[in-house]
C-alpha cells in the first residue's frame, strides 16, 4: 500500500512541497533509494547531492535546496522514523492472530482471549499474559511469569518463572529472561550452586535484542528500567539495576550488583566490575573497561576508562611508545657518555 507525498505530510503534520504529488511506495535509505521510494537527508553532506538522488521523494530541512518532491521537517530522521512505522509489515503478518494447534497453555495459566500464541508456544501454570501481546514459535513463558500488554516476544524467547515484563516490552530472538545468575562459591567437593531465587522486572517500553540475558537476581530483583534498549548479545547479570532510557550494545557486559543511572549510555564490547555505579548520562565508549564509580554526566573510554579526552590521548600517546624509547634510550646514552667523559655526539643512532 503506498500513499501520497500529500498523504504523509497530512498524516504528519509537516508541510511538503514539490513540482508533483507523487505516489509513494516505499522507504529506502539514500544510496539506496529509487523511483516510488521516500527517502531522507540526515547531514550536510547528503543535503548537498540532493539532485543526484534516486528517489522519488525526500525529507529535508527547510531552506535546503531541494530539487526533489520533500517533506520538510526540523529533524528529518525522526520524521522518516515516523514514516517506516506507516510501511511496516502488519503485526498479524509476522505474528498470525490466534493460538497455533501445537501451542501448550496450562489450565491454571491467564491469557487475554487476544493474545497471539505462534507454533510450539508453551505457557506455564500461573502465567499472567495482558491483552494485546503476541509470541512467535517456541516462546516459553515459565510458570508464575507476568506479562503486561502489548509485549511482543520473538521465535524462542524465554521468560523464566515469576519475572515480570511491563507493557510493550519486545524481546527478540533467542533471549532469555530470568536466567539463573552465575553464583557459586568454594566448597570441599568443588564449586557449589547458590540458589537464585530473585526475579528479573523490565520496566513498559524495554526492547531486549536477539540472544541477550538478564540473570534472575539471587534475591531480590534484576530491573531494568522503562524505555532502556538492549542490543544483541548483551549479559545483564544477577542483581544489577539499569535505570530508565538507557542503550547499551552489543557484546556488553555488566556485572553483579551493579546500579545504572538513567540515561546512561554504552558502547559496544564494554566491560563492567562488579558492583560499581554509573551516574545519570554516564557515556561509555566501545571496548572500554569499567572499574570504578562514576559520576553523572562523565564520558569515559580506554581500559581502564579513564575521562574520556584523556583516554584518548593515552591510547595515541601509546603508538608512539616506539619512538619515544629510543628517543630515551638516546637520552640516557648520552648521559652515560657525559658521566664517562666523552662528547655526547659519540653515541651512534643503532
Amino acid at each position: 500500500m503506498g500513499y501520497r507525498l500529500s498523504e504523509l505530510a497530512a498524516r504528519l503534520g509537516v508541510p511538503w512541497e514539490g513540482p508533483d504529488d507523487p505516489e509513494i511506495l516505499g522507504v529506502a535509505g539514500f544510496e539506496d533509494a529509487g523511483p516510488g521510494d521516500l527517502t531522507f537527508a540526515g547531514d550536510r553532506q547528503r543535503e548537498s547531492v540532493l539532485a543526484g538522488a534516486g528517489a522519488a521523494a525526500v525529507v529535508v530541512r527547510p531552506g535546503v535546496p531541494c530539487p526533489l518532491p520533500a517533506l520538510r521537517a526540523d529533524d528529518p530522521r525522526a520524521v522518516f522514523t515516523q514514516v517506516l512505522a506507516l510501511y511496516a509489515p502488519a503485526l498479524s503478518r509476522v505474528f498470525p492472530d490466534g493460538r497455533h494447534p501445537t501451542a501448550v497453555v496450562d489450565p491454571t495459566a491467564d491469557v487475554a482471549p487476544d493474545v497471539a500464541l505462534g507454533p510450539y508456544c508453551v505457557v506455564g501454570p500461573g502465567a499472567r499474559i495482558g491483552a494485546g501481546c503476541r509470541l512467535g514459535p517456541h516462546v516459553v513463558v515459565e510458570a508464575d511469569a507476568v506479562l503486561g500488554r502489548n509485549c511482543l516476544l520473538h521465535a524462542a524467547a524465554q521468560v523464566r518463572e515469576r519475572c515480570v515484563l511491563g507493557d510493550e516490552v519486545i524481546l527478540h530472538g533467542g533471549s532469555v529472561v530470568g536466567s539463573d545468575g552465575f553464583g557459586f562459591h568454594p566448597g570441599c567437593t568443588g564449586l557449589v550452586k547458590i540458589p537464585q531465587i530473585g526475579i528479573v522486572i523490565l520496566g513498559a517500553r524495554v526492547e531486549v535484542g536477539a540472544n541477550t540475558c538478564i540473570d534472575r537476581a539471587t534475591t531480590g530483583v534484576t530491573r531494568v528500567g522503562e524505555g532502556t534498549k538492549l542490543d544483541n548479545l548483551v549479559q545483564i547479570a544477577h542483581n544489577v539495576t539499569v535505570g530508565r532510557h538507557c542503550a547499551i550494545s552489543a557484546q556488553t557486559g555488566i556485572s553483579g550488583s551493579c546500579r545504572l543511572g538513567d540515561g546512561v549510555t554504552l558502547g559496544g564490547q564494554v566491560g563492567m566490575a562488579d558492583h560499581l555505579a554509573l551516574g545519570d548520562g554516564v557515556k561509555v565508549a566501545a571496548k572500554s573497561g569499567i572499574t570504578r564509580d562514576v559520576p553523572a554526566g562523565q564520558s569515559i573510554f580506554g581500559y581502564p576508562a579513564i575521562e574520556f579526552r584523556k583516554g584518548f590521548k593515552v591510547v595515541a600517546l601509546t603508538h608512539r611508545l616506539p619512538e619515544l624509547f629510543q628517543r630515551l634510550a638516546k637520552v640516557e646514552a648520552a648521559l652515560g657518555r657525559r658521566r664517562e667523559g666523552k662528547p655526547a655526539d659519540a653515541v651512534r643512532d643503532d
